[in-house]
């Protein structure tokens, strides 16, 4: 496992977590808005020298490969992603019930029946692993 976390790190990545949907919902909405945006004009669609794009379809797809919010969005959800993808199941309870459904470690650690002691370990592990994927910790 990695080494010790920032608080201010475990504090951000925590408020990631908490707006995981949010943040999947705002990134979609944000690559339909790119993928159905309709050139302004016809010969925009047409300009084929100086090196621009000729297609409004080439054009999208640069938009949505280099836009910074859909690129941070986009690693922010992936990581979260890949964060609950290595870590067992207790942690998906964690994050399902914590962050996703905003209860109390009273509540969690009934619901998915472990003890206080592990609910606080595996929280901290779940930030780590996020904090690891987004390359805010190094393994050490």
């Amino acid at each position: 496992m990695p080494g010790k976390i920032n608080r201010a790190v475990f504090r951000y990545i925590e408020h990631e977590l908490y707006n995981y949907d949010n943040t999947k919902e705002e990134l979609e909405a944000l690559r339909d808005t790119i993928i159905e945006q309709v050139p302004a004009m016809k010969e925009d669609q047409e300009k084929v020298t100086g090196g621009e794009l000729s297609k409004p379809t080439e054009r999208k797809g640069v938009k949505l490969l280099t836009n910074k919010l859909v690129v941070r969005m986009s690693q922010t959800v992936e990581a979260i992603d890949r964060a609950l993808d290595r870590l067992g199941e207790e942690h998906y309870a964690i994050f399902e019930l914590k962050y996703r459904r905003c209860k109390d470690w009273k509540e969690i650690i009934h619901e998915a029946a472990m003890s206080e002691r592990a609910y606080f370990y595996k929280r901290k592990e779940l930030v780590e692993m996020v904090a690891l994927q987004m390359g805010l910790l190094s393994e050490e």
